[in-house]
């Protein structure tokens, strides 16, 4: 295979050559590697395999796997409602991440990402330095917070945190560590956070899987303790079934019994005992003939 000749100063150009140097065979990356002295490396996969593909993938299964237990056990239902705060905003500006577009890949669902009043007002006497978080911020609907007057971003966000149990469940986005740990002592919160230039999800928190499995330990004390009171309960034998009826269908109906009045009684019994007279006679003629 003859390699094309390329300017490889230009960093756009040296991505496109990769992309068409990982369709090559593994040689041609070797041919290439001794005629620049370097291998392409860039946002595309290397030559010698698709590892940047399963990566995405396993990132994607992770992210599945993780929120499955979230809506199985803690009630998350989509659309996903995201809480985010400053921090995360400031990474995604960083890393040139679209929220908009990666959140609903990522979490392959639908989302609506949300800011708390207090988050912005926080960025807002921040100043210019995070103009750039506070404007993506303000792209987002706001979500109504109690504080007046208004508190730190961590304070708001662990506020919304507690009180999730009888409201709204959401998806903490966030790149602060105090309130990652914070939130990580309340059962059933998912966190989101940027890293490695995309959108992952944390693990779920010692609190959450102990929360998980409560109800198992308590349910199997509780058969216990009846084990222990009342001893083994049998097994209920189950019942034998009989012989089976005839078939309705083929059985003929019963029929009705019709009431008489006292008139049609008297003369049913007088035809009764017409019609035994009629049989002694014809009984006496019979002897007489015999």
């Amino acid at each position: 295979m003859v390699i094309p000749v390329v300017d490889m100063l230009n960093e756009r150009k040296l991505n496109k050559y990769a992309t068409y140097l990982s369709k090559c065979s593994r040689e041609v990356g070797v041919h290439f590697t001794s005629l620049h002295g370097f291998t392409p490396v860039g946002r595309f996969p290397s030559i010698d395999s698709g590892s940047f593909y399963e990566m995405k993938i396993k990132r994607y299964k992770r992210a599945k796997r993780i929120i499955s237990i979230y809506r199985h056990n803690f009630g998350f239902e989509s659309p996903y409602q995201v809480l985010l705060d400053g921090t995360f905003a400031m990474a995604a500006l960083q890393n040139k991440i679209n929220l908009r577009e990666q959140m609903p890949k990522y979490l392959n669902a639908e989302v609506d990402i949300r800011v708390t009043n207090c988050v912005l007002k926080e960025l807002e006497k921040l100043g210019s330095t995070l103009y750039g978080a506070l404007y993506i911020c303000k792209q987002f609907d706001v979500e109504s917070c109690p504080h007046q007057p208004t508190r730190t971003a961590v304070e708001c966000m662990k506020h919304m945190a507690r009180r999730m149990k009888n409201r709204t469940a959401y998806f903490f986005a966030t790149q602060d560590n105090e309130l990652t740990e914070a939130l990580k002592q309340i059962p059933g919160i998912p966190i989101l956070f940027i890293k490695y230039n995309s959108i992952l999800i944390d693990k779920p928190s010692q609190a959450t899987i102990q929360e998980i499995e409560k109800p198992k330990d308590e349910l199997l004390e509780i058969n216990e303790l009846k084990k222990a009171i009342f001893g083994e309960s049998e097994k209920p034998r189950r019942k034998r079934k009989g012989p089976k009826g005839p078939n309705p269908l083929s059985v003929k109906k019963k029929k009705k019994k019709i009431r008489l009045t006292s008139t049609d009684q008297k003369l049913r019994s007088c035809t009764k005992a017409a019609a035994s007279k009629r049989r002694r006679r014809r009984k006496k003629k019979k002897g007489s003939e015999g």
